[in-house]
C-alpha cells in the first residue's frame, strides 16, 4: 500500500512555487512588463542579448535575486553553468529583471534563486 504524504508538506510545497513566472524580452518597461516576449533570440554581432523579468503579484519575498544561466548540451541534456547575474530587489516589490548576454548557439536554461540561494523557478530558451 501506497504511503500518502501528510497534506501540509503538500500545501507548503504547492505555496513555494506558487505564482512565479518569468519571462524573456527584449526590453522591460518600469513597471516590469516584457516587450516582445520570446523563447528564441538570434546571435548578432556575435552575441544574443535580451531580458529576463522574474515576476510574483504576491511579492518576491527577497532582497537578493540570483539568475543562474546554464547551457544545455543537445545530446546529454547536461547543465553547464555560464554565467551568474546578481540584482538587488526590494522584498515588497512584484517584479525583477535583468539583461544577459549569450555568446553561443544552442539551448539555455536560466534558474532564478532568491538570497539564500533557494530555487525560484527555471525556464528554458534558445539562441539561433
Amino acid at each position: 500500500m501506497k504511503k500518502l504524504l501528510p497534506p501540509l508538506f503538500l500545501l507548503i510545497s504547492i505555496n513555494s512555487f506558487a505564482g512565479w513566472e518569468m519571462m524573456f524580452c527584449d526590453s522591460v518597461d518600469d513597471k516590469g512588463n516584457c516587450k516582445n516576449k520570446s523563447e528564441m533570440f538570434s546571435l548578432s554581432n556575435n552575441e544574443a542579448r535580451l531580458n529576463v523579468a522574474l515576476t510574483n503579484a504576491e511579492g518576491l519575498h527577497t532582497t537578493k535575486i540570483y539568475f543562474e544561466i546554464y547551457f544545455v548540451d543537445p545530446a546529454t541534456f547536461a547543465e553547464e553553468l555560464v554565467g551568474t547575474q546578481e540584482i538587488n530587489t526590494q522584498a515588497n516589490a512584484q517584479s525583477a529583471s535583468c539583461s544577459i548576454r549569450l555568446s553561443k548557439k544552442g539551448s539555455y536554461l536560466i534558474k532564478a534563486r532568491d538570497s539564500y540561494k533557494d530555487y525560484i523557478t527555471s525556464r528554458e530558451l534558445a539562441v539561433k
